[in-house]
């Protein structure tokens, strides 16, 4: 449990940034405040559902656009080829870039054991559920994340 809370303190630490960057008109003492109180238990699980749906709506998206032609026949079965694969894993990498930015850029409203996490980007990928800094894909290959 406290693994989750870390990880979505994190994540809830990137996508404050994350909406902070869209369009909108936001009052600056709001602004102060908000930046200088903890996150809430709520604001982190909205957070990880918000990351967890541009997460899927990438792969989705980049799925809709696959063709017979990106698939090769190997002893395993049908499977990807090199550049498809590459494709994925640049979405997962992807996904933890912008986390690990926009995390460093709300580091002021983090506890500081979130905050030591923030200190190695590598403790920062296994925070997030990344064991060994390795996603499986579920795709019959797997991706290392920097």
């Amino acid at each position: 449990m406290r693994k989750i809370m870390l990880m979505g303190s994190l994540v809830l630490a990137s996508l404050g940034a994350y909406a902070e960057s869209a369009n909108t008109p936001i009052d600056a003492d709001q602004v102060n405040t908000q930046m200088q109180q903890p996150f809430t238990k709520a604001e982190i699980q909205q957070g990880m559902q918000e990351m967890q749906q541009r997460l899927n709506s990438r792969i989705e998206a980049w799925g809709a656009e696959l063709k017979r032609d990106d698939f090769e026949w190997t002893w395993r079965g049908r499977q990807l080829k090199q550049p498809k694969r590459q494709e994925v894993c640049g979405i997962f990498q992807g996904i933890v870039n912008e986390t690990w930015a926009m995390a460093q850029k709300n580091k002021a409203r983090l506890s500081a054991e979130n905050q030591q996490v923030l200190q190695s980007r590598s403790a920062f990928i296994e925070a997030l559920g990344y064991e060994n800094n390795i996603v499986d894909t579920k795709m019959g290959f797997d991706c290392r994340l920097k």
